[in-house]
């Protein structure tokens, strides 16, 4: 016991050899967990409890009780963090169960081929009915309970799952020992041949240079999983090559909560085929934990896309069915505003098909209000629908739409613009000069936008941007500018749940010579058109869905890289809708 003292004592504290620090350094907190006691009126003695709860703990949060805390806690709980804090599981808390007499709890007895009743019974009514409860006062937790242990431990899991189905519904088993057993193999089949209403997960691992029996009786219980076809169980199986019995732990206990946290693999049909592993991931939580834990929503596709595929398939599909469906089943996966909605009868109608546009008119709540404004297909012109910002910046900085802000300017100077005219543009040195205007919820949108800008380069350099829009988070919605061979390339750049470029290749930006760059980034239907001088130059067929943003707006920079433009820039113009070509030519001839 005085070892074990000794090694609860220190686990909490992480020290390391530092130089000495000012009194005004920041303090770190190198502890993980907190020590407790729980006084056990079923196994008569005093237990102590490693506990770690992620700090982004949410209600409903998962439960990790965990064997052997003495030797595998802080490994499992650093794991953890990681992986919680990379968004790859999510918030949880574990409890980490200290030995006292590891011989007693962890080692199942028989009579005949059954279990006997005994300590090891009374260790896991300790855990259902002492350990659970206490953490459930202390902490958010739900009805996902996890139990993990490596060696004895192991088994001591897959022993849980045969005998307390109805206590966890996954098992972590490392390098579980007695698979020779052929009592215990058999238990386990007859378990997983009784029905269960709840899916449940199992995670067995062995280290590749594991002894003999530990290896072998790891891959008999593997075995006996793989058959089990009708059970409703989710089980993996993994061999980490060069490990040993004693060294396995953390890539496997690393290795099986990742597993845990998997999202539902990718779909190449039907609607499911737009989901981004975030959201695959947040269908994959809500089932397995019950909660999606994240309240922020990843960027969404508009809801067009389906329905197009639906409507291209051979034999029109049952198009109310899908659309039922599709806000049943995928209600925060796509966007199904109303704009959105007008945009895919405006294509459908454009195109000559409407026929399909009726179909949809037709569905309960899908025909919009009246008044929306919708990209614009056709071929009229109206350079003033759907405007959100006007940005002359005629010898000042305002936002003609919003008068009333006031934009900050940075060291930009005022020059002449493209007719000579004096007090006509804005001069960015590329040395921090630049212009920000606040943001405004006018500039909210995560659908279509038209971005309109004259520009005269000086002196192009790498991702250098004229103009951006800021999310609330830092990365661009969407900026223009150079790419990384600034004498060749320029484009656009957008944010989703990673960058994604899109350069002009082959005809590059003049120097000292004013010129109208455009970009139109129709998020109905995931296309990208960049025009130069009312030219289209540029296209992209699958545009990546971006967040909802309200700026700000940038002139001259871009926060993603920290760079500046250096040249000339005027009448910078954004819409919240698509520009057919004829308005982009216009734009480009106006004065």
């Amino acid at each position: 016991m005085q070892c074990l003292a000794r090694s609860l004592a220190s686990f909490a504290v992480i020290v390391f050899t530092v130089t000495a620090q000012p009194a005004s350094a920041r303090d770190f907190n190198l502890s993980i967990g907190k020590q407790e006691v729980l006084d056990s009126k079923i196994l008569g003695e005093k237990r102590d409890i490693l506990v770690y709860a992620s700090p982004q703990l949410k209600p409903g949060a998962p439960l990790l009780v965990l064997l052997d805390a003495e030797w595998t806690f802080r490994t499992v709980a650093m794991a953890a963090e990681h992986l919680v804090n990379t968004g790859r599981i999510p918030p949880l808390v574990i409890a980490g169960i200290a030995n006292t007499d590891r011989g007693r709890d962890l080692t199942p007895t028989f009579q005949g081929g059954e279990f006997a009743p005994g300590p090891s019974d009374r260790y896991l009514s300790f855990i259902a009915n002492e350990l659970i409860p206490h953490i459930a006062a202390e902490f958010p937790i739900g009805n996902y309970h996890i139990l993990a242990g490596h060696s004895n431990g192991g088994m001591y899991s897959l022993y849980a799952f045969i005998r307390r189905p109805d206590v966890f519904q996954a098992n972590i088993a490392l390098s579980p020992s007695w698979g020779l057993d052929d009592r215990f193999v058999a238990l386990l089949d007859r378990a997983l041949a009784q029905p269960s209403a709840t899916p449940r997960f199992v995670f067995l691992g062995a280290g590749g240079d594991e002894e003999a029996d530990i290896a072998v009786g790891a891959l008999r219980f593997a075995k006996t999983f793989e058959a089990a076809s009708g059970a409703n169980v989710e089980y993996r199986y993994q061999v980490f090559p060069g490990e040993t019995h004693g060294s396995v732990g953390l890539r496997a206990f690393y290795a099986a909560l990742e597993a845990l946290g998997q999202p539902d693999p990718p779909l190449h049909y039907g609607p499911a085929r737009y989901l981004s592993e975030a959201q695959r991931r947040r269908h994959a939580w809500a089932r397995r934990f019950g909660s999606a834990f994240n309240e922020d929503s990843p960027p969404r596709y508009s809801v067009a896309r389906p329905i197009l595929d639906a409507l291209s398939a051979p034999g029109h599909p049952d198009l109310k069915a899908l659309w039922a469906r599709l806000q049943s089943e995928y209600a925060d996966d796509f966007r199904f505003d109303p704009i959105e909605r007008q945009n895919l009868i405006a294509a459908l109608e454009a195109r000559g098909r409407a026929a399909d546009a009726a179909q949809l008119r037709a569905l309960p709540g899908f025909a919009p209000a009246a008044d929306v404004i919708a990209n614009n297909y056709g071929k009229g012109i109206d350079l003033s629908s759907g405007l959100v910002a006007d940005l002359p910046l005629h010898g000042s900085a305002v936002d003609l739409l919003h008068k009333s802000t006031t934009a900050v300017v940075h060291g930009a100077e005022v020059v002449a613009g493209r007719h000579g005219n004096p007090n006509g543009a804005y001069r960015f040195n590329g040395q921090g000069a630049y212009i920000h205007f606040p943001t405004n919820d006018d500039y909210k949108t995560a659908g279509s936008v038209t971005v309109s800008a004259w520009v005269r380069p000086h002196s192009p350099a790498a991702y250098t941007s004229w103009v951006a829009l800021t999310t609330p988070r830092g990365p661009s919605q969407f900026r223009l500018g150079f790419g990384p061979n600034p004498a060749a390339q320029w484009g656009a750049t957008t944010f989703g749940t990673r960058w994604t470029d899109s350069w002009v290749i082959g005809e590059a930006l003049p120097i000292d010579t004013w010129v109208h760059t455009a970009a139109v980034f129709d998020q109905t239907l995931g296309e990208l058109r960049l025009y130069v001088n009312g030219r289209e130059l540029h296209n992209v067929f699958d545009l990546i869905p971006w967040t909802e943003s309200s700026g700000p707006i940038l002139i001259g920079a871009q926060h993603d890289d920290g760079v500046y433009f250096s040249g000339d820039v005027s009448d910078v113009r954004v819409y919240h809708r698509v520009l057919n070509p004829a308005e982009i030519e216009a734009l480009s001839k106006a004065d």
